[in-house]
């Protein structure tokens, strides 16, 4: 059984979409973003302690804002190194996404001119298998479909770095460095033709609950850096093929931005859509904490921090929980599909 299940995974990376073997009936994803390779990295054994299935690494894995590609693969290097990441990987599976600090330079998109040198070394990095669909395409997008119990759960991860217009520059507004305007130019886009293509075939599978993975944030508005609504039409695509599923339930999660918080918007589906922000494992930034964001849900975590997904297959709901620096649980929340 366990030399068909091993064939039967790498037949489904072969034909382009991860489709893994049923897990047991609770099925445990660690998720957080933003870690300094020269920082303390001991959050990865709370990590490690929750026992997760799947660890899902939302971007800036490593701070590396670079041309040159040596800089870029030692950093990754001593990612790898690292005791408390490699003890973690002993149970863990890592699926890992690229944001800014990891792909090229800070806010970089489809203009850095290093992107395709930068996909191979990331890939690498990560232990992205050599069939993988990841190393035929442009751009590091991903999905992967399993089993919970008989529930078809589906994880969707976005790439908004490869193919993204560059951003329109807004007013200064102290203390940030710079703004980003609103862009409604028709050409403008946050993930290029062929992504689009491959999310809305995806989008029309059937499936019992979606992931949504996004290394910038979708929900906030009030926010004037990087973040989905400075590409209005390209946030309302994104609502409309989140609507346009016919079965299943969305839930996005996020980094990106050194706090935690959980968002909360009722007016893209029939169902509260939610946000789940995890941001900073080993840094963190205070005064964006405390800006307002209208969509946030009560107050936000300046503090290291880290997600915790727990589905359960028989009952068909997801139990999350946002994690504090020393480890406790600092907000919980539910949801059924």
């Amino acid at each position: 059984m366990r030399r068909f299940l091993i064939f039967a995974f790498l037949l489904s990376r072969c034909n382009g979409t991860d489709v893994r073997p049923p897990a047991a009936d609770d099925y445990v994803i660690a998720f957080s973003s933003c870690l300094n390779q020269y920082d303390d990295t001991s959050i990865w054994n709370l990590i490690a302690a929750q026992k997760p299935a799947l660890f899902l690494f939302l971007g800036d894995t490593i701070y590396a804002d670079t041309h040159d590609m040596n800089v870029k693969r030692r950093a990754f290097a001593r990612l790898n190194a690292d005791k408390n990441y490699r003890e973690l990987k002993k149970g863990t599976r890592v699926l890992a996404v690229w944001d800014d600090h990891d792909y090229g330079l800070n806010d970089a998109g489809g203009g850095y001119g290093e992107k395709r040198q930068m996909q191979k070394i990331f890939l690498d990095a990560f232990d992205e298998p050599l069939n993988s669909p990841r190393r035929r395409q442009e751009g590091i997008y991903t999905a992967e479909e399993f089993q919970v119990n008989g529930k078809v759960i589906q994880i969707l991860v976005v790439d908004v770095r490869y193919f993204r217009t560059n951003w329109k520059y807004g007013p200064k507004d102290p203390p940030f460095s710079r703004t980003y305007a609103e862009d409604n130019t028709e050409t403008s886009t946050m993930l290029g033709a062929a992504q689009w293509q491959w999310l809305h075939a995806q989008v029309a599978k059937k499936a019992d609950l979606r992931i949504f993975v996004t290394s910038t944030p979708a929900l906030s508005d009030d926010y004037k850096g990087e973040r989905w609504g400075a590409f209005p039409k390209e946030r309302i695509r994104l609502f409309e093929a989140m609507a346009a599923a016919t079965t299943g339930k969305w839930l996005i999660v996020t980094g990106d931005r050194h706090f935690a918080q959980v968002s909360k918007r009722s007016d893209v589906l029939k169902y509260p859509l939610i946000e789940l922000m995890a941001s900073g494992m080993n840094t963190v930034w205070e005064d964006g904490s405390k800006e307002p964001d209208r969509y946030r849900d009560g107050e936000a975590l300046a503090d290291y921090n880290f997600g915790v997904l727990r589905i359960n297959g028989s009952k068909g709901s997801l139990r999350y929980a946002i994690h504090a620096g020393d480890g406790r649980e600092w907000k919980t929340g539910e949801l059924d599909f």
